[in-house]
C-alpha cells in the first residue's frame, strides 16, 4: 500500500508527473468533482501554466476566473438563445458548433505556448459535448491531448458524470460501448470520485488498522472531501490503480492521504462452521508424515526441465533496448 508521500494522484495533481496529457474526472450525483478539478487548475496556476477554461455548463470559481491566466471559451448558451430556441436541436440536445470549439481551443492554446510554454485546457463538462456525438467528442479528445503530449506540463482536464453516460448508453442499446469504457481507452488517467461512506460497501469486514488516518471518516460527506479511485496507464503500457482520500484545505490546494485497511474476518468456530464434509466417507483423505515426505521428495519433470541454462550471443542485425523502463516515473 503507497504511503501518503508516495501516492501518484499527489504527483499528477502537483504537475510533478508529465506523464498525463489527459486527465478526466468522472462523478455521480451524490459526489462531484468540481472541486478536486478546480483544486487542480490552481496548482496549474502554481507552476506558472496557462488555463483554457472551456465552459459548457459553469464558469470555474471566481478566484480562479479573475485571473491574467486564466482564458475563457464560453459555450453556454446567452438567454437570448434561449428565448428564441436556437440553443437546442429539435430533440433537445445543446446546439454546440463543435468545430469553432476546436479552433477557439487551439488558438489559444498555441497564443499560451508561445508565451508560457506550459497549459492546461479545463473542460468543466463533457455532457454536452457527448450528448452531441461520442466520435466527435472523442476525437476532439484525441487531438487536443495529441497536442498536449508535445509540450511537456501540459495537460487536457476534463470532467464527466457517470450516472448519465451509463443512462445514455442503457438507453440507446447494448451495442453501445459504455462512454466510462471508451473514455478510459483513450485518457491516460481516469479519476473517479467517491462519496466517503462508500469505503464500508467497498470493503465489507474491513477496517482501519489504528494508524492516524485523517479525511477518512465514514458517514461525513460533502463535495470537498472523499474517496478516489485513479487508473493511471503509463507510456511503458503499465496500468497502476490507486485508492485514496482526498480533502481540499483551506489554501484551496488538495491534499491526499493513502487509505489503509486490513482484514478483519475471524476463523469460524466448531459451533458455527458446520459439519466436517469429510465425515463419513468410505476413505481417508488425510496424509501421513511419511506421506507428505514422500511426496515432497518427488522430482517433476517440468521442474528439472527448468533447471537448464540459456545462452545468447546479439548478432550484427540485433536491436538492443538501452531504454530505462522506468523512464516515464522521471525519477
Amino acid at each position: 500500500m503507497a504511503t501518503a508521500a508516495g501516492l501518484s494522484i499527489k504527483r499528477i495533481a502537483a504537475h510533478q508527473q508529465h506523464s498525463v496529457p489527459l486527465l478526466v474526472l468522472s462523478e455521480t450525483a451524490q459526489q462531484t468533482a468540481l472541486p478536486l478539478m478546480e483544486a487542480m487548475v490552481r496548482e496549474g496556476l502554481g507552476h506558472g501554466l496557462g488555463i483554457v477554461a472551456v465552459c459548457l455548463e459553469q464558469l470555474l470559481s471566481r478566484d480562479i476566473m479573475c485571473q491574467p491566466e486564466v482564458t475563457l471559451v464560453d459555450c453556454r448558451p446567452t438567454m437570448a438563445q434561449i428565448g428564441n430556441g436556437s440553443a437546442f436541436l429539435p430533440n433537445g440536445t445543446r446546439r454546440i458548433d463543435l468545430a469553432r470549439l476546436d479552433s477557439d481551443v487551439c488558438s489559444q492554446i498555441e497564443r499560451i505556448s508561445a508565451v508560457s510554454g506550459g497549459f492546461v485546457v479545463v473542460i468543466d463538462d463533457l455532457e454536452p459535448l457527448l450528448s452531441i456525438s461520442l466520435v466527435d467528442t472523442l476525437a476532439l479528445l484525441r487531438k487536443f491531448r495529441s497536442v498536449a503530449k508535445q509540450c511537456q506540463s501540459s495537460r487536457i482536464l476534463a470532467r464527466y458524470s457517470r450516472d448519465t453516460a451509463d443512462r445514455r448508453a442503457d438507453k440507446g442499446g447494448s451495442h453501445l460501448p459504455l462512454v466510462p469504457n471508451v473514455l478510459q481507452s483513450i485518457a491516460d488517467a481516469v479519476v473517479d470520485v467517491y462519496r466517503m461512506d462508500v469505503l464500508g460497501s467497498w470493503m465489507p469486514g474491513w477496517y482501519s488498522n489504528g494508524e492516524a488516518q485523517p479525511f477518512v471518516s465514514l458517514g461525513d460527506n460533502d463535495e470537498r472531501r472523499g474517496l478516489l479511485r485513479l487508473e493511471h496507464r503509463r507510456q511503458s503500457g503499465k496500468v497502476g490503480y490507486e485508492l485514496a482520500a482526498f480533502e481540499i484545505n483551506e489554501q484551496q490546494k488538495p491534499v491526499f492521504s493513502a487509505v489503509k485497511a486490513v482484514a478483519t474476518v475471524e476463523p469460524l468456530s466448531a459451533a458455527t462452521a458446520g459439519p466436517d464434509p469429510r465425515q463419513h466417507l468410505p476413505f481417508n483423505l488425510d496424509l501421513t508424515d511419511k506421506q507428505r515426505q514422500d511426496r515432497a521428495d518427488v522430482e517433476l519433470p517440468y521442474l528439472e526441465a527448468q533447471a537448464g541454462e540459456i545462452h545468447y550471443q546479439m548478432a550484427e542485425e540485433d536491436d538492443w533496448d538501452e531504454d530505462d523502463p522506468d523512464d516515464d516515473l522521471e525519477i
